[in-house]
């Protein structure tokens, strides 16, 4: 089906979709990401040439330049070797950050035992890709490779199985859940997230699975029970409905990386529910300190000490290791230069 369509179909079912603005307690990064994707859904003329998933505030990250036949196939054989010809003169610095970055994670990949799943999910035959850079004969881009990981972990926690329930909060374009369905296609996933991510998230689930039931916004409070939905489905709860979400027992909750970047009282929303109290299990990765004080990353003032408060019991915890050794070519001091980011992220799986 047409993007075109898919969009019209899902804003159909979504009557509150461009309200999200007006919730209180929005951070700044989503309030700008809000602003600017409500730009990108102004004009339905132009659905079909949308880049859903990697847009002007988000992206899959940056890959090196390479000669390549996909890339050639997406771009044409002027368009990649003048780019090509480019990076490597003018961006050495940042191409050098970026291979080092791949290559690095292509190892931690390689060490949790996750190589036969990025072999059975080039990242080139995904919907929506724009960036992709073979390794090892695999195409993968930055945040594929994350998500390869963190499925690796979810199937190794074994606690999806035919009857289960994966609450997800901040899903962006659904790539991570197009996997784990891959792999536990009864799992029932319910995803939380602003309207216009759920929006992208439908896009590329509905042309990864389109005989799967889809569950969109209007039709959530049909269904009282998760466990009552049909297996396999695929269920969208904008955020401003999360509360009005049936209080019961599920089998994962998870959130990656946006917690973080929250301010306390949404935060709270999520940490303080019974969904996420009563989750079977909960798997967390997010930033050790969302704002040190020489560098003001987030207007948040989260640490690891508000996620350890939880009564669940910690099953496992370390650092996130994939794109730890990341540089970022940003300003600080009054100095532009590759640095690491300003907070290193923990990695943590709980249980009841």
């Amino acid at each position: 089906m047409a993007i075109k369509n898919l969009v019209d179909e899902f804003i159909q079912h979504s009557p509150e979709f461009y309200s999200d603005t007006g919730l209180q307690s929005v951070d700044s990064k989503h309030t700008d990401i809000l602003n600017e994707a409500y730009k990108q859904f102004g004009d339905s003329n132009l659905y079909d040439q949308m880049n859903f998933r990697d847009w002007k505030e988000q992206t899959d990250y940056g890959v090196p330049a390479q000669l390549s036949i996909n890339n050639i196939k997406q771009s044409g054989l002027w368009h990649t070797f003048v780019k090509y010809a480019y990076r490597k003169l003018f961006k050495y610095g940042e191409e050098r950050s970026l291979r080092s970055t791949i290559l690095d994670d292509m190892e931690i990949i390689k060490m949790v035992g996750a190589s036969d799943l990025l072999d059975d999910n080039p990242v080139h035959l995904t919907p929506g890709v724009k960036k992709c850079f073979i390794v090892d004969g695999v195409t993968v881009n930055i945040r594929w490779l994350r998500y390869v990981y963190l499925l690796k972990r979810i199937l190794d926690l074994e606690v999806l199985t035919d009857d289960s329930v994966w609450i997800d909060v901040g899903s962006f374009y659904g790539g991570l859940q197009g996997l784990v369905r891959k792999y536990s296609p009864k799992t029932r996933i319910v995803m939380v997230d602003f309207h216009h991510q759920l929006c992208r998230s439908f896009i590329y689930l509905s042309k990864m699975y389109p005989d799967a039931t889809h569950i969109l916004p209007d039709q959530v409070q049909q269904y009282p029970n998760f466990r009552k939905m049909p297996q396999g489905a695929i269920v969208y709860v904008p955020v401003s409905d999360y509360e009005k979400l049936p209080k019961q027992s599920v089998d994962l909750f998870s959130n990656f990386f946006s917690f973080g970047e929250m301010k306390k009282d949404f935060f709270k929303i999520y940490m303080n529910s019974k969904l996420f109290k009563e989750s079977e299990n909960a798997y967390l990765v997010n930033r050790f300190i969302s704002t040190p004080f020489f560098e003001k990353t987030y207007d948040s003032e989260l640490s690891i000490l508000d996620y350890i408060k939880s009564d669940k019991s910690i099953e496992y915890f370390d650092m996130f290791p994939m794109h730890h050794y990341m540089l970022v070519k940003r300003e600080l001091f009054g100095r532009k230069g590759y640095r690491n980011i300003s907070s290193s992220y923990f990695e943590m799986i709980l249980s009841t």
